[in-house]
């Protein structure tokens, strides 16, 4: 795809941060939503006790690090990649190879260029050299993508470990209340008269069969949590969305290098001490530096940070879910263990070895449809991976380069508008979301089906061949709701590009070109001939029958 209209962009971005020079302004009046790298100088509780007990001084080890703070060096955080209070010599590595790549470049965004740089640099806005190399920039790139990817995944699954802890605490809290049984025949003594013994006895039996079933059922979901954590790595919107960041820069670099020094570089490098922001965000953010005033840019920044924020409690989502599913499939179990001691004193025979072994039959029977949901899972997560790396990239380079152009747009067009900017960026954002929804939707409705078919197979004997239609129907709609996005991505992003080089091409007057429609005209194409061909495709038919199936 040719693209010649990022030099004059990045072009006119430059004398648009001179202005700003001229008039006074400065990069240090930064947005307070922008991130700048505040390292931390005291080292941890935890290594302050491993140097107590290694005989460092905890004060002279703080004060080191607050005089390599003044210096320039990196802080303990900074260096301590997967937050565990330790620092591994390959931390210590990509710190390094990170500071070397680093040096020189400004920790802010640069707006005072001089006179001479851009005069060597820009002849008459049609020509722009970079102002770092292409390989640097690539390398300065790759060092912080494997820098941040890495804490972005130690934090996600940190914060996993925490919630299955209170899984964990909230089974076990609940199989307490099996306890409660032991008082049953304080309750219902009266109504059978000289059955105490056979009350206490069984109901002593319901109290224990209570806390290990309940407990049991608990290990199966864990499992099943963690299965669908670690295979969910791979289709994790929050990292797809940094990875291709980073990969869009990695795959361009010969236009982004243009402005390495003055916007990319410094931005992605603040992500060392902020892990938990996504780079275009702050990308957006950083759009404000260098138009004057720009508040559209960080309406859409909060506007994507607000979309990262529903993808992040999707998991918490997902286990809620699996709470309640959790309840009522042990329902019934709880239900027969509860009555055991009634049943008992009522005279039944044998109720007592028949209520275990169905509450240990229910346990095995959701071991085998779990153990069924995962292989599933693991083949759904191999398409939706491929599936996502596709489309998240074309996705995130067509917002940077629609950022760009927005930026000269606010700049140099007389009749500029905020509100062009924000639907522009707005439809590239929903564009993203909108392929985004479609596999999570189309891969959650379809597991979840399958999942109760299992159960209804184990614990009811249902046979599959049952729900045969559903099969039949249903595994060719998620694979083509799946691989939708993947074939219209590839159109689009030629489609795109040859509208781009259209409208610009050959361009020197900003004032000269149809910013309406060069801007509005591919997020516009991006959605709605989305929508519509997702339609025709029968795309919203295929997630509603995925939804609507009654499994019975």
């Amino acid at each position: 795809m040719a693209r010649r209209v990022v030099v004059v962009v990045a072009a006119l971005i430059l004398f648009a941060a001179r202005a700003r020079a001229d008039d006074g302004s400065s990069a240090e009046s930064a947005p307070a939503g922008s991130a700048e790298v505040q390292p931390i100088a005291a080292p941890p509780a935890q290594t302050e006790q491993q140097m107590a007990d290694s005989g460092v001084d905890p004060d002279d080890a703080a004060a080191d690090a607050e005089e390599a703070k003044d210096d320039g060096e990196p802080a303990f955080d900074e260096l301590d990649e997967d937050g565990d209070g330790q620092v591994t010599a390959d931390e210590r590595a990509d710190e390094a190879e990170l500071e070397h790549e680093f040096a020189g470049i400004p920790a802010h965004i640069d707006t005072d260029a001089t006179d001479a740089e851009l005069e060597e640099r820009a002849k008459d806005g049609k020509a722009l050299l970079p102002s770092i190399s292409v390989d640097h920039f690539r390398a300065a790139v790759r060092v912080v993508k494997k820098i941040v990817l890495a804490r972005m995944e130690t934090k996600m699954a940190a914060k996993h470990a925490a919630k299955l802890a209170k899984f964990t605490w909230g089974v076990f809290l609940f199989s307490l209340a099996g306890l409660l049984l032991l008082g049953m025949p304080l309750v219902v003594g009266r109504r059978y008269p000289g059955q105490g013994g056979t009350l206490f006895k069984y109901s002593a039996l319901a109290a224990v069969t209570f806390f290990v079933t309940v407990n049991l059922f608990g290990v199966v979901l864990m499992g099943m949590r963690t299965v669908q954590f670690h295979l969910g790595k791979a289709t994790n919107p929050t990292i797809a969305i940094a990875a291709a960041t980073f990969d869009t820069l990695d795959d361009h670099a010969e236009e982004y290098a243009i402005m390495g020094k003055e916007l990319f570089l410094p931005t992605i490098e603040a992500l060392r001490g902020n892990t938990d922001e996504q780079p275009a965000v702050l990308l957006l953010q950083n759009g404000q530096k260098i138009v004057k005033d720009a508040q559209v840019f960080v309406s859409v920044a909060k506007m994507f940070k607000q979309v990262s924020f529903v993808f992040d409690v999707l998991p918490l989502i997902l286990l809620l879910v699996t709470m309640v599913l959790f309840v009522l499939a042990i329902r019934p179990t709880l239900v027969e263990i509860i009555k055991l001691p009634i049943r008992a004193a009522s005279g039944e025979v044998g109720v007592g070895r028949a209520t275990v072994a169905n509450a240990i039959g229910r346990v095995r029977s959701e071991f085998l449809a779990t153990a069924c949901t995962i292989g599933v899972l693991a083949v759904l997560t191999i398409v939706s991976s491929m599936v996502l790396g596709e489309i998240v990239g074309p996705a995130v380079d067509a917002l940077i380069r629609y950022f760009g152009l927005c930026i000269t747009y606010l700049q140099y067009a007389d009749d500029a508008s905020s509100g062009t900017v924000f639907m522009t960026l707005f439809g590239v954002i929903f564009f993203l979301v909108l392929n985004l929804a479609v596999l999570i939707l189309s891969m959650s409705f379809f597991l979840g089906k399958c999942q109760k078919i299992f159960q209804a197979r184990f614990t009811r004997g249902v046979p599959l061949a049952t729900h045969g239609p559903w099969f039949r129907w249903a595994i060719p709609a998620v694979l083509g709701v799946q691989l939708f996005p993947w074939l219209f991505a590839v159109i689009a992003d030629k489609v795109l590009g040859a509208l781009d080089d259209g409208a610009l091409d050959g361009a020197t007057d900003p004032n000269a070109v149809a910013w309406s429609k060069t801007l509005l005209a591919g997020p516009m194409i991006l959605v709605v001939a989305f929508l519509m061909l997702f339609w025709a495709a029968r795309g919203f038919a295929a997630i509603k029958y995925l939804f609507a199936y009654k499994v019975g």
